[in-house]
């Protein structure tokens, strides 16, 4: 449970502003780092903060977490999107797709090496497609008809259905070689990649160090190397970044980047509109939000308006569904359900919850409405959400109670579980990769859905009809169909899609725009320190 005090909370920011502020004003008034401690300047080394813990760093595997963020680094791709987004060669130089077969034919490159200086051979593409589409990725895998070298350079992969756009779908596939045709193991277990920087180390403390491929492809990084630092606390990166004890630090809270957003000669922004939403996800299978009627009405109870304008300072935007604002499966025509209280307590009344005018809470069977909502600790953001929802479920007679967990415990009471009520936490649209958002909201093989739970039979109908739709046009209509219905039935308050904002120290020169996504971090190996 929380008890905030909100006004030694303000002194404290007021505090930590007035700190900053003489930091930085400090820091501006000199050249480069020479005023500072020698361990704030590593020289020609990119430091990189991770709040999530790395699992495994085999690209397959389904507990990857921060490990995701290193594998840009050490692992190449069959293709890259470039700024427009569209698809340039990497590994592979060339590719064509024949719509009477559903086929792809890929060639590769001829002079790629891994890292224990085997050749990347088609066999170890059409292993690393295989391997990830039937553990990490399964929504690819049910398109696959089969994957295959043809030559030694030449990879064939045949689908199910038509599906011109799947090159952009698994084009951030890493490529690697399976440990069991692996010459030399690699550091940690981990199979070989052929990508700009090789494994070195993986420490105790939490550090995972890259040393520059010197026998890359496409030539030896700029970077000598670059390091992660597992730290857990997004507020801590945010310092160390103002340190300088950091480059890169990623998604900043509102309250941090409307601080920083000033020093824009110091570092590089990039501001997204994730494939993320957050969402007041519910227990469907719980006596208090069996009734979708029930659940619509504490949508329309929240301002979920306020809370992008004034909580997220505008970045953010109201989510409708649970394709989100810009994918190509939303359904356009799906509007946020609004702001109204009134109607919150016209539908609860229906469902048969009646004001009690004493105590000012719902009641039904003589019981009042109240639930425990569970929320991430360590995020400022999170919490002032949370309360802002206990408040507006206050008004119309709902009690709220919070309780924060750590967030890999908090994940385990609704990841495929109905260990809790209510619980404040981010789901993703998958973007190009809609199928595994249907995972979200459906059980599929032989599992609950990850959302809690939650079930539908007309969402499995709709689902089972997206997945084998014949051709992109009927597909992206079921999805879209999909979106609207979840939706109505509303297994969670839709909240928003927030922009992620990440920052980079401009001690490094950049080819590109500065991203944290995968595509991003791939083309940090073109970063160079300055003055070099």
């Amino acid at each position: 449970m929380f008890n905030v005090r909100a006004f030694p909370r303000q002194i404290l920011y007021f505090s930590w502003f007035l700190v900053l502020v003489l930091f930085l004003s400090a820091c501006s008034s000199n050249e480069g780092h020479k005023d500072h401690p020698a361990d704030l300047d590593p020289g020609n080394v990119l430091r990189i903060d991770l709040n999530h813990n790395y699992g495994s760093f085999t690209p397959q595997m389904l507990d990857c977490a921060g490990s995701t963020f290193v594998f840009p680094f050490i692992y190449s791709y069959l293709c890259v999107p470039d700024t427009a987004g569209e698809l340039q060669p990497d590994l592979a130089t060339a590719w064509d797709y024949d719509p009477r077969t559903f086929t792809w034919q890929i060639r590769l490159r001829d002079d790629a090496r891994f890292h224990n200086g085997d050749p990347v051979t088609a066999i170890d593409a059409a292993d690393s497609i295989l391997a990830i589409s039937n553990n990490r990725e399964k929504g690819l895998g049910r398109k696959i008809k089969f994957v295959r070298a043809v030559d030694d350079y030449l990879l064939e992969i045949r689908l199910k259905n038509d599906d011109p756009s799947f090159l952009k779908s698994i084009w951030d596939m890493e490529i690697f070689q399976d440990p069991g045709r692996q010459a030399t193991p690699n550091p940690n277990d981990s199979p070989a990649g052929s990508g700009p920087f090789t494994l070195v180390d993986h420490t105790a403390d939490g550090r995972v160090i890259l040393a520059a491929n010197e026998n890359y492809y496409n030539g030896r990084p700029a970077l000598d190397r670059v390091i992660f630092y597992y730290i857990p606390d997004r507020e801590a990166s945010w310092v160390r970044l103002i340190k300088g004890e950091t480059d890169i630090a990623g998604d900043l809270a509102v309250e941090d980047y409307k601080i920083i957003e000033q020093y824009a000669d110091r570092f590089y922004f990039s501001k997204v509109l994730y494939p993320y939403y957050t969402i007041l996800l519910y227990n469907t299978h719980h006596p208090l939000f069996e009734n979708p009627m029930v659940r619509r009405a504490l949508t329309h109870a929240i301002d979920r308006d306020y809370m992008v304008q004034t909580m997220m300072n505008g970045l953010a935007r109201v989510t409708a569904g649970p394709m989100g604002n810009e994918s190509l499966w939303h359904d356009p025509d799906l509007n946020p359900l609004p702001y109204d209280p009134p109607l919150a307590l016209a539908l609860l009344k229906k469902a048969g919850w009646t004001p009690d005018p004493q105590t000012r809470c719902l009641m039904k069977n003589g019981k009042c409405f109240e639930f425990e909502l569970l929320l991430a600790t360590g995020s400022e953001t999170g919490l002032k959400l949370a309360r802002y929802i206990q408040l507006c479920l206050n008004d119309i007679g709902i009690r709220v109670h919070l309780t924060a967990l750590p967030n890999d415990k908090l994940i385990d009471r609704y990841f495929q579980n109905t260990a809790f009520q209510a619980v404040l936490t981010s789901l993703s649209t998958y973007g190009r990769r809609p199928e595994q958002a249907l995972s979200l909201w459906v059980t599929m093989d032989e599992k609950r859905s990850t959302a809690g739970g939650f079930d539908s039979p007309e969402a499995a109908r709709l689902a089972r009809l997206a997945m084998d739709a014949k051709d992109p046009a009927t597909r992206q209509m079921y999805f879209q169909q999909f979106d609207r219905l979840i939706a109505g039935l509303a297994p969670g308050s839709f909240l928003f899609q927030k922009t992620y904002i990440d920052a980079m120290s401009k001690r490094f020169a950049l080819k590109y725009p500065f991203s944290f996504e995968v595509y991003g971090l791939h083309r940090l190996q073109y970063a160079r320190l300055k003055n070099e």
